[in-house]
């Protein structure tokens, strides 16, 4: 067993699992990468901290700053975990109609947290976080520049989002012994996607990408939008943007909330990963694109953040 110096040193390097509960056979293999084991519960421990550290180096956080960011969830409670850890003020603001847990994970850490009433609503329960933080950025926009001593950490535009999960690549290519076929994850605000691509295409030029989105996405990514029209680049754009122009992701395709609930199910009550509703996303089109490639092929998504998090209500959200 690893003994470590350092909350902080169990960040990343998680564990690989062959599904063969929800896989059919005569598909290719598909292998989910369990990043809800990061000690937060998501894979987003991986982006705060190398943002945070980041903005060190540079001197742009120093002691006695206070971290700010707009989140759905996942991000402000890695942020606010591995702020507290390093002895910052964290603050959140968060969109209105997140899980409750959610709030008291982040809660939990000492952070503050603020809801920000959304403007407008889907039937759909599905949420593209791209989208519904674009009220909580404008907020931490206008207190970045009213307030000193305050970071915002931009996970949406930030280059060390990117560069975290470069990371997460290569850590793929070494599981996998370099055989990787596909890729599929759901975009968010494309760290995941967009680094991981990177990494693989770096060593398998011939691996397909695929990005996935809710189905209720009011600008969808798979219909051309990869910001938000009209609004500031302070707000949006950034590495959807970025991604969407390199040609790295081949595909975009919507999952629907429903279809994302219920291969969550399958996924806790078969294989026995308690993973949350973007997991769901995630296999389920990880197993479509399984079925299309064949035997003798491999498919890798990811997990990215675990159930305790939509005991409540569960909802796809990015």
């Amino acid at each position: 067993m690893k003994v470590v110096d350092s909350i902080l040193d169990l960040i990343g390097n998680t564990p690989m699992v062959k599904l063969t509960k929800v896989a059919e056979k005569g598909i290719a293999e598909v292998y989910a990468k369990c990043e809800y084991m990061n000690p937060s519960g998501s894979l987003k421990d991986r982006i705060a901290l190398e943002m945070i550290r980041e903005a060190e180096t540079e001197g742009k956080l120093k002691p006695g700053y206070s971290i700010i960011e707009a989140s759905t969830g996942n991000t402000g409670t890695a942020i606010s975990f591995i702020g507290a850890y390093l002895g910052y003020k964290v603050a959140i603001f968060m969109p209105e109609g997140m899980t409750p847990e959610r709030i008291k994970l982040i809660e939990s850490y000492g952070a503050e947290i603020h809801q920000i009433k959304l403007e407008s609503s889907s039937e759909e329960k599905s949420v593209a976080g791209a989208e519904v933080e674009i009220g909580t950025r404008l907020k931490c926009l206008k207190l970045e520049r009213s307030q000193p001593n305050t970071w915002w950490a931009r996970q949406f535009s930030n280059a060390a989002n990117v560069k975290a999960h470069i990371k997460t690549g290569r850590e793929i290519l070494e599981q996998m012994g370099g055989k990787v076929d596909a890729f599929v994850a759901s975009i968010g605000v494309g760290g995941t996607l967009y680094g991981v691509a990177k990494a693989l295409k770096e060593q398998i030029p011939t691996a397909r990408i695929i990005g996935v989105e809710p189905a209720s996405a009011n600008y969808p990514i798979s219909e051309g939008f990869s910001k938000i029209p009209g609004a500031s680049d302070d707000v949006t754009g950034g590495i959807i943007e970025e991604m969407m122009k390199s040609g790295l992701v081949e595909e975009v395709v919507k999952v629907t909330n429903s279809d994302a609930i219920t291969m969550s199910d399958r996924l806790v009550r078969e294989e026995g990963l308690f993973c949350g509703i973007s997991s769901g996303a995630n296999v389920y089109q990880a197993l479509k694109v399984a079925k299309e490639l064949g035997e003798g092929k491999r498919v890798v998504t990811v997990l990215p953040d675990s159930r305790d998090r939509y005991l409540s209500e569960k909802k796809y959200t990015t």
